[in-house]
């Protein structure tokens, strides 16, 4: 599957700690080739607003970029292709975000304990009470 069966708005969630808010898909098709490299070894996972899980297979660049491209690190346009997450979605995107904060380097924490994220987290139940949380702590 690719990303027109996302309902957006949507969460972006690395194990590195990477937790973006997407308002539409366009936001996810330019990545520079170290970004790709970088999260097609991480688990990404994407929680849209239709409170549904994705797990990003991979990601692959549209064209093969140039040696600019990659040696100035210019973006470049990106297919993603996504899995389903078919049991227990906020479950696996609840556990999915508590790696990623116990990965951040004082992204997602700036304002906020990591406890306390967590904490906050875990009172949630769908995307927009998650999303709530989320700003509500500044985490995105």
């Amino acid at each position: 599957m690719d990303l027109q069966a996302v309902t957006f708005p949507a969460l972006i969630i690395a194990n590195n700690g990477w937790v973006q808010y997407l308002s539409r898909a366009e936001e996810l098709s330019l990545w520079t080739t170290s970004a790709i490299n970088k999260y097609n070894k991480r688990r990404v996972v994407l929680y849209d607003s239709g409170d549904r899980g994705w797990e990003v297979d991979s990601i692959t660049a549209v064209k093969p970029p140039g040696l600019y491209d990659r040696l100035l690190g210019r973006k470049i346009p990106v297919s993603l292709s996504l899995r389903p997450v078919s049991e227990a979605a906020f479950q696996v995107i609840c556990e999915a975000l508590t790696q990623a904060i116990d990965a951040d380097d004082e992204i997602l924490t700036q304002t906020v304990s990591a406890s306390d994220l967590k904490a906050s987290v875990q009172k949630t139940w769908s995307f927009r009470s998650l999303v709530h949380a989320l700003k509500s702590s500044h985490a995105i």
